[in-house]
């Protein structure tokens, strides 16, 4: 991991981590089973300070960088991402994901895929550094950013497959059944659980958007495969938890289910979400992915070219050979893509096969009995 890059990771676990504990509150506040409104908002002080001051850093970031080149998309992209953690923590859909599991898994997709992709694809390391005040810079992140430690950490854990399991992690163990009742009913596992999906999820985006091209980058084959390795758990999971005959998560039960809402199509909605809009941004993320590739290979053809008078390939032959490579690189990236897709098709039909065979065996035993 670079020094630029550092300092952007820790402003932003530090804002996630200053902005979550309001909803934490906001749990232990509200009484279990108890009657919600949709105009319930968790504008508690953390998270109104962590959004105010990751929107005034950026502002800031932003006036004293007037002369660099102008970026509208990557700002609305970064307004857009921090508004979407907003949403999932401070609006009415905090209270009724306590209460509504499939509430609770679009929670889950604001704050591990949404808010992450957007801030990630803004690349907003250099106007969030710039908008900090100087004494911040010199005193807290350059020190920081110069820790051996600390950056040998980071660097190992933002590799491609460290980080890929940590984005998987976050996702596999807080939906193991034993685990999301535990959070569901324990604010401070509740608070971790959004932590560690908000961290994951920048993490892993942020690798997957990262600017740099290899090798200080992963190469675009590389995060295609990241992004192939994401999208199969969610897949499996999401079919698993939509299809499957009984209810997995009893807590809540426990709490009460807003609006009278049956368990099992509370469970079917949200593992739908799980297993097709989740499934979808990752897909999105590969369009993003092969776009960034495509311009990468412009630039280095732009550049090759431009040493045409140093080096020139003999012969068309030996031009085709020079592109080989990278189009080979490519080609195994989509190629992988695609199989992965044909791999997860296959596992849901396996799954619903499975499925609706325990429910005919469930119903003969059923009615084989005296």
């Amino acid at each position: 991991m670079s020094r630029a890059q550092l300092p952007f990771v820790a402003f932003v676990f530090a804002t996630a981590i200053l902005g979550l504990p309001g909803a934490a509150v906001a749990h232990a506040e509200h009484e279990a089973g108890g009657a919600l409104i949709w105009n319930e908002w968790s504008l508690t002080p953390d998270i109104v300070i962590a959004t105010v001051l990751a929107t005034g850093i950026y502002i800031a970031g932003i006036l004293r960088r007037r002369a660099a080149a102008k970026r509208p998309w990557r700002d609305a992209a970064y307004f857009a991402g921090v508004a979407a953690v907003f949403i999932a923590l401070a609006t009415p859909i905090d209270h009724m994901a306590e209460h509504l599991f499939a509430m609770h898994q679009i929670q889950h997709l604001l704050l591990r895929m949404i808010a992450p992709m957007l801030i990630a694809l803004s690349a907003p390391q250099a106007m969030l550094i710039s908008g900090l005040p100087a004494p911040l810079r010199r005193g807290a992140l350059a020190p920081l950013a110069g820790s051996r430690a600390i950056r040998a950490i980071f660097g190992f854990l933002m590799r491609p497959v460290p980080v890929t399991a940590l984005f998987i992690a976050s996702l596999a163990i807080w939906q193991y059944p034993p685990y999301h009742d535990a959070a569901l009913l324990n604010d401070g596992i509740h608070y971790t659980m959004h932590v560690t999906m908000l961290a994951a999820g920048l993490m892993f985006f942020w690798r997957v958007f990262d600017t740099r091209p290899s090798p200080a980058g992963a190469s675009h084959g590389v995060r295609l495969m990241m992004l192939v390795a994401a999208v199969l758990p969610h897949i499996a999971l999401g079919a698993y938890t939509t299809l499957k005959g009984g209810v997995l998560y009893p807590a809540y039960d426990v709490v009460g289910r807003l609006f009278g809402v049956h368990p099992l199509i509370d469970e079917t909605v949200g593992g739908f979400v799980i297993w097709v809009p989740s499934s979808m941004m990752c897909l999105a993320a590969a369009i993003v992915v092969l776009h960034m590739w495509g311009k990468q290979e412009e630039r280095t053809e732009e550049r090759r070219l431009a040493r045409l008078d140093i080096a020139v390939p003999a012969t068309g032959a030996a031009l085709v050979a020079e592109a080989a490579p990278k189009n080979k690189a490519m080609a195994l990236g989509v190629l992988g893509f695609t199989l992965a897709m044909f791999v997860s098709a296959f596992l849901i039909g396996l799954i619903d096969h499975i499925e609706t065979h325990a429910r005919e065996r469930a119903e003969l035993t059923h009615t084989a009995r005296p």
